[in-house]
């Protein structure tokens, strides 16, 4: 039973996140890449105070994204969820400082923080393969 609960928590939270949060995201690059358009995410980064801005945007981009949707697959989760849940602590800290509400972020964040644990179990990708990760579930 452990494990339905651990496919239901990857495929809610990781397509939750890719769907809601990261195409968002994505479209907001693209455009800033494409053709220069304002991208909404870049002022938050500048806040947060991290270096080269744009890259660490992107970064959160793909994480938001890619790394959820992988996650929700159970392909790399402990790498994936450990990538989603700086990104998302990284929101929430940002929301802190702006004056918002930070706590979905935050559930978020440990949502995927525990999942570094306890990997994506059995109905994952990562168990198909044989990953070594998976193997310490």
């Amino acid at each position: 039973m452990i494990d339905i609960g651990l496919l239901w928590l990857r495929l809610g939270f990781g397509f939750g996140m890719a769907l809601l949060h990261g195409a968002e995201k994505v479209a907001g690059a693209w455009a800033y890449f494409r053709t220069g358009a304002e991208w909404d995410l870049l002022p938050e980064v500048v806040l947060l105070g991290f270096p080269w801005p744009a890259g660490f945007a992107l970064a959160a981009t793909a994480a938001e994204f890619g790394a959820a949707i992988l996650l929700a697959l159970g392909v790399y989760t402990r790498w994936c969820a450990g990538a989603l849940a700086f990104t998302m602590l990284m929101a929430a800290r940002y929301h802190a400082i702006a004056g918002g509400v930070g706590e979905p972020a935050a559930a978020y964040g440990f949502v995927f923080l525990g999942l570094v644990w306890t990997g994506g179990g059995r109905y994952s990708w990562d168990q198909r393969r044989g990953a070594r990760c998976a193997k310490h579930e």
